[in-house]
């Protein structure tokens, strides 16, 4: 894959990625007295797409995605690449756990709600900082190879 194409690729990944994660925002920004039945639906609808479009995503990026070449232009970058890899791991455990609790909680569970509703800020904080680390990576690494120094 060209380095214009791993660019455009990831760029237009984490435009989705930033879609899905706006969504889930929006669900539990305020958690409603009323009608909790249908909200948690909603949680679990937008959060259940969250999950799944990320582990894909992790995994296109570990396997055919943007992590080898990285590698091949800057092997210095390894501990680099490697964190950002640890933390593939540590979403897919938070996401799970998150998921795991989302199909357990009820409309009255108020503390588990709140609790939960903090937790996915958590990690949608994360993951946002995770996806700007990789854009950094990805500009500094290809940035140099075209011309970016002067």
């Amino acid at each position: 894959m060209s380095e214009d194409r791993i660019v455009q690729s990831l760029a237009d990944e984490h435009r989705i990625v930033t879609r899905l994660v706006d969504n889930v925002k929006s669900v539990v920004a305020v958690i409603p007295k009323v009608n909790r039945g249908e909200w948690l639906a909603g949680i679990r609808l937008e959060f259940g797409r969250l999950r799944v479009h990320m582990k894909q995503h992790i995994e296109g990026e570990e396997t055919g995605g943007f992590m080898e070449p990285v590698l091949e232009h800057r092997p210095t970058l390894s501990a680099e690449v490697q964190n950002l890899k640890d933390e593939h791991l540590q979403f897919a455990k938070l996401l799970d756990g998150i998921w795991d609790e989302l199909s357990s909680v009820t409309p009255e569970d108020d503390l588990l709600i709140a609790d939960m509703c903090h937790r996915i800020q958590h990690v949608i904080s994360a993951i946002e900082r995770h996806e700007e680390h990789e854009e950094l990576l990805i500009t500094f690494v290809f940035s140099q190879d075209i011309g970016g120094q002067y």
